[in-house]
């Protein structure tokens, strides 16, 4: 070869290299599982056929050094591996399908992680699993979906919050609900705030070492929640919309008779009438059987209900830009009169990529609700008997007249009864606003009971208001407005590190207001009216900084997060109480008597400051341990222990993944778990109990200070949770069946409880570090796929979990002092918590069966009307019923095991889903025979 030639060849090379450098050029993107749209960090980018390759950082994102015609490989555990050909990108974004439902990527604390990773106690639900049970909220679908999750309606009105109660109760007297994280931020709000159609995925952290990362506001449990995020390419619009309908759940109330059905009644063999003056027996049964224009005033108040509900939704974006919106409403009629419930609400959430290294994003939600509650309990409203219609007509005019006549003639005709001789108007209410006799009644008045007599001399009962009275003048409503906002930036420092700064603020305004007028009260008593208006407003601004790495080496996957926290929380309000309401003018306080005016101020600011940190670690998919440890400062506590540290710890093993499993077919999965960890809460703390507050009021000198209502504790300190869990995870046939089962133990320290103490300091009870409880449970869930193929596909899950808890100390106390709650004139059950028992016990007489209603001397003075009497168990056979000697405890509220069922089946493009809840063991005691069927104490 001659030297022209070599030259040649030598510059040809040289000119390739210089050539394929010039082409040479950095490719970006983002990694995002195909299956929710969340980032995975770690997953390994290469060049094929090279040994140039990169890794995703915390956030998903990478960068490397590509050329036209190259050939990038994507690969991660759990994920099917892509390929992807350059043909001169700059952006290349990749969605990996998920190989098997076991590697889905998991939202924790700050962060996410591969659900084969997880070491702790974390239930997760799909936003499609949440969108396909139309329900008004996020917590109605969230029931008997998730073990160790008891979610429970307290109230029937439409819009009101259920208890959500992760594991076992935390407080004896604080509130047992969780934390609510919407994308990474802790708002003020719950759950209500959260349009079900907005929401991607829902995780709750159950045990102690998942939740420890939040510190003491993880204390009862943690749900976080991610709302959908923009995709790029066109336009994305969704309209979902549903109509329900709904009624009470019960008819023909077997109290709730018309006074036909009971003239029918009485004379059936239940009942004995012998005793009973004939004369007065054939009077008051032809009034039952002959009263005009009867309405049920069960039927009258309640009715059918419905639901309507309206979701827009629009997404995105381009390559470096992407966005979601929605706005929704919805309009629910209660099944009682004057209840509804309406919810407007907003919310957008933006992303994008400023750069190479850094990104931003901000999310907005607003939120509007008004709901319409019932004035009154609906036991008083059905203490008005159906025996008459709710307004007056011409025909019961007539007949009140005419009955009143009657009794008049018995009367007259030597008939010698208590009270048969006082006429009806002698029973009248009222002070001449409502027509004081039934001789100057008019159609379309108001009915009340003693229109038809009261005291035995008619068929009337109850002296209150008639129910259109009660309802017509009174009015009770609750307004919320919520807004939150919170945005984020993130640079990275190099590939694997990450830092992101976290800014945002809500806002919660609430109005409350109540009313009650003269004219809804049986005697028109101007000191039982009322107008109470709460209006509070509760903001919390929050600045969060964290520094993130993830990074995987061979067979260690290593992820770490550090960070800082500042959160601010005030808290303002005004409660205005007014007694005496003016009738017939506006309702304005500046009309009413200023002694008949209360006006309560609501000014706090509470601070918290934390330090936080974990490290996440993974050997060859098979040994994982997480630790974590947080710092937290809470200026609600005395000032000598308002710093505490809460440290978790977490190990799994893979079993499944090791040599020995490799040719079992049968088991695909086989996970032991176990964690432990220390958490911290506030509970029930306002944000100066640990100080001592002068109050300021009225003295025979003017305004002046008076005693302390609390005393100053320097060392008021938190109450402190310790729980240990052991779990396993078990999955047969490629996880087609998977089964989970965890047990805890949980032990709750320096409980913060109010005890009594002796008001010569000038206040009947303070706040202490009194008391300790443990608890402990287990929990089972399985979930099936049964069938799954092109065009019909039917999964089922259930979960069972128990609950046992027991107050092991209370300081220097064996028992805290007990409450009587519920109904009128302590007919409730009374409430203990003592040294040995489980939080809450219901204690009374233990009764066999009521006493039968042949054996009423008068069972014809009121419709429906029973014994009212039960016969009692004499727990120590001496012969006498007393509350010392016969007080038992009838159970608690806390049920013994709770379960849930849900089903989930599609064909094609229609789907039909269902879920149940239940538990066992827990009591509820019923007032309502108590209170309809004595009427007030009548005897046998």
């Amino acid at each position: 070869m001659n030297v022209k030639t070599k030259f040649s060849l030598v510059f040809f090379f040289l000119s390739g290299a210089f050539l394929f450098a010039q082409n040479s050029y950095e490719l970006n993107g983002t990694v995002t599982s195909a299956a929710d749209g969340i980032a995975i960090p770690g997953v390994n980018v290469k060049l094929v056929g090279s040994q140039t390759g990169a890794s995703t950082d915390f956030d998903g994102n990478y960068q490397i050094q590509v050329s036209n015609g190259d050939v990038l490989q994507f690969s991660y555990v759990g994920f099917t591996t892509q390929t992807i050909e350059i043909t001169g990108q700059t952006e290349q974004n990749v969605a990996l399908q998920i190989d098997n439902a076991l590697e889905e990527v998991v939202v924790v604390g700050y962060g996410t992680r591969k659900k084969s990773h997880l070491t702790g106690a974390i239930a997760q639900i799909k936003g499609e699993d949440i969108a396909a049970i139309q329900a008004n909220r996020v917590d109605d679908a969230l029931a008997g979906k998730l073990s160790g999750v008891l979610i429970q309606n307290q109230s029937g009105e439409p819009g009101a919050d259920p208890r959500i109660q992760i594991r076992a109760a935390a407080s004896l007297s604080g509130d047992s609900g969780p934390l609510i994280v919407v994308d990474g931020y802790p708002i003020s709000g719950n759950l209500a705030t959260v349009n079900p159609n907005d929401i991607e995925s829902i995780e709750v952290l159950k045990d102690a070492a998942s939740a420890a990362i939040y510190g003491s506001r993880g204390a009862n449990g943690v749900v976080l929640v991610t709302t959908k995020k923009g995709k790029s390419g066109k336009l994305n619009f969704s309209y979902n919309t549903f109509f329900s309908a709904s009624r009470k759940y019960v008819d023909d109330i077997e109290m709730l008779k018309t006074a036909g059905e009971w003239a029918s009644e009485l004379q059936t063999s239940a009942y004995n009438l012998s005793q009973v003056d004939p004369q007065l027996l054939n009077y008051r049964l032809n009034a039952f059987a002959n009263a005009p224009d009867v309405i049920s005033v069960e039927d009258w108040l309640f009715k059918n209900g419905s639901t309507n509900s309206h979701d827009l939704s629009v997404s995105g974006g381009s390559d470096n830009t992407k966005f979601f919106a929605s706005i929704g409403y919805l309009d629910t009629d209660g099944v009682a009169q004057t209840q509804g419930f309406k919810r407007y609400n907003a919310r957008i959430n933006v992303d994008t990529n400023l750069n190479d290294k850094l990104k931003a994003g901000i999310a907005l939600n607003g939120f509007y609700s008004r709901q319409d509650i019932l004035a009154w309990d609906q036991r008083d409203l059905l203490r008005a008997y159906s025996i008459s219609p709710i307004y007056h007509t011409d025909a019961s005019i007539a007949f009140v007249q005419q009955l009143d006549a009657q009794r008049q003639a018995l009367s007259d005709g030597g008939l010698d009864l208590a009270n048969l001789d006082r006429t009806f108007d002698q029973d009248r209410r009222g002070i001449g606003l409502d027509p004081t006799s039934i001789y100057s009644l008019q159609p379309g008045d108001y009915v009340h009971d003693w229109h038809y007599g009261r005291n035995q001399n008619g068929i009337g009962g109850t002296g209150d208001a008639g129910v259109a009275a009660k309802l017509d003048n009174s009015d009770r409503w609750v307004k919320t407005y919520f807004g939150n906002m919170n945005s984020y930036l993130q640079y990275n420092l190099f590939e694997g590190l990450d830092v992101k700064t976290v800014f945002g603020a809500d806002l919660r305004d609430r109005e409350q207001y109540f009313y009650r007028g003269i004219l809804s009260d049986g005697r028109q008593r101007s000191t039982a009216t009322n107008l109470d208006i709460l209006a509070t407003k509760i903001s919390t601004v929050l600045s969060e900084t964290t520094l993130n790495y993830a990074k995987v080496f061979g067979k260690h996957d290593i992820s770490a997060i550090a960070g800082f926290e500042f959160q601010n929380t005030y808290r303002k309000g005004t409660f205005t109480e007014g007694n005496n309401v003016p009738f017939g003018v506006p309702l304005n306080y500046d009309l009413f008597d200023a002694a008949d005016v209360l006006v309560t101020r609501i000014d706090e600011t509470s601070s918290r400051r934390s330090i936080f940190g974990r490290v996440n670690y993974a050997f060859d998919d098979k040994y994982l341990a997480s630790i974590s440890l947080r710092r937290d400062g809470d200026s609600r506590f005395g000032k000598n222990q308002q710093f505490q540290t809460f440290p978790a710890i977490s190990l799994g093993w893979n079993a499944h993944n090791e040599a020995f499993m490799e040719d079992n077919e049968l088991i695909s999965l086989l996970k032991l778990r176990f964690s432990t960890g220390s958490l911290g809460t506030t509970s029930f703390l306002g944000a100066y109990d640990a100080l001592s507050l002068i109050p300021v009021g009225q003295t025979s000198l003017g305004t002046g200070f008076l005693l302390p209502n609390n005393l100053a504790n320097q060392d008021l300190t938190w109450q402190t949770n310790t729980e240990t869990n052991y779990g396993v995870d078990l999955g047969v046939k490629k996880n087609r069946f998977r089964f989970s089962m965890d047990y805890y133990t949980s032990d709750i320290e320096d409980m913060l409880i109010n005890q009594s103490v002796s008001e010569v300091i000038g206040t009947p009870q303070i706040i202490l570090n009194r008391g300790d409880v443990t608890s402990s449970g287990l929990e089972f869930e399985l979930n099936a796929n049964l069938i799954n193929n092109d065009n019909f596909s039917w999964s089922m899950g259930a979960n069972l979990s128990t609950v046992q808890t027991e107050i092991t100390s209370l300081g220097n106390l064996d028992e805290l002092p007990r409450q009587v709650y519920g109904g009128p004139s302590g007919r409730g059950p009374e409430f203990r918590n003592y040294v040995g028992g489980e939080i809450g016990e219901m204690w009374g007489y233990q009764v066999v069966r009521e006493v039968e209603p042949v054996h009423m001397a008068d069972p014809t003075r009121a419709v429906g009307n029973g014994s009212g009497y039960w016969y009692v168990v004499d727990q120590n056979g001496d012969g006498e019923i007393t509350y010392e000697e016969d007080y038992v405890k009838l159970g608690s509220a806390n049920p013994d095991f709770y379960w849930g069922l849900n089903s989930n089946m599609n064909y094609k493009d229609f789907d039909f889903s269902f879920q149940l809840q239940g538990s066992q063991g827990a009591e509820v005691y019923n007032i309502d025979p108590i209170y309809w069927k004595t009427q007030f104490g009548r005897s046998l």
